[in-house]
Parts: structure tokens; sequence; C-alpha cells
């Protein structure tokens, strides 16, 4: 749902409700067709499902994101960017955990953990992750003050 959410974000106006035949192209629908001319198959491929979810959608699941995307919209840049990255409404310090536990742990285990949560869906991926961090929180030696 949340993927489905931030690809939304990323399409443009009016490109959701585009008929099958495409109408003669003006404005904006213009600006749209340029951009999309500027996107690889595998975009336009990822797009093409987005638009299959959505129009598999009952009503009230539409009207859902409909709100969860205002409600995005109203955040501030900063935590808009946050939950962009992936990282929901973490705090700084479990982030900053993680590029350290990152930094910490081998090469050999950094790509186990990056493969672990690339098979992982996105709520998946941010409860794991957060999982991590405070795991390696815990067993981290705490530092002394002067």
């Amino acid at each position: 749902m949340k993927t489905i959410f931030l690809l939304l974000l990323l399409l443009p106006a009016g490109f959701a409700t585009a008929a099958e035949t495409p109408p003669p192209v003006h404005g904006r629908e213009m600006a749209s067709v340029e951009q999309f001319l500027s996107l690889s198959d595998a975009d336009l491929d990822q797009l093409q499902q987005v638009i299959a979810r959505i129009r598999a959608m009952p009503a009230e699941q539409r009207a859902e994101l409909r709100k969860e995307i205002a409600q995005y919209r109203e955040l501030p840049g900063t935590q808009r960017e946050q939950l962009r990255q992936g990282w929901g409404w973490m705090s700084r310090e479990i982030q900053d955990g993680w590029r350290e536990m990152m930094q910490q742990v081998t090469p050999e285990r950094r790509a186990a953990i990056q493969q672990e949560l690339q098979a992982l869906e996105p709520a998946a991926k941010t409860a794991r992750r957060r999982q991590l961090v405070e795991e390696y929180l815990k067993t981290k030696a705490p530092t002394a003050k002067p």
C-alpha cells in the first residue's frame, strides 16, 4: 500500500485518469507525455502496474489513499524526505545507529543485511531495520562522558 502511495506521488497530475485512447495532447498533457518519453521501459511497466492496482481498488480504498496523500503533502519537507528514504517516523538516534552499525559490520554482513531487507515489503523492511539497530544499540558499549 505504501509503495502505491509513493509511486502515486511520482505520477504527473491527471495521469491516472487518462483514457485508453489518448486524446489530443494539450497543455499539461504535453508535459506528461514529454516526461513519459524520457522513462525507461521498466519505469513505464511500473507505472502501468500502479495503474492496474488503482483500477482494482474499491472506492473506499481509493478514498483512504487520497486521504493518506493529503496527509503526506501537509507534512514538513524533512518528514516527507524521511518517509521517502524509508525511515518512517524513526528517531534520529535510530537513523544514526543504523549508519554506525552498518559502518561497523563486515562487508559480508552488510551485504547479507541489504539482501535480507531487499526481500521484504516496505513495512516489514522498516520494522526489521529498527530491530537490527535496537539490537546493535543494546550491545554497543556506553561511551564515557568526560
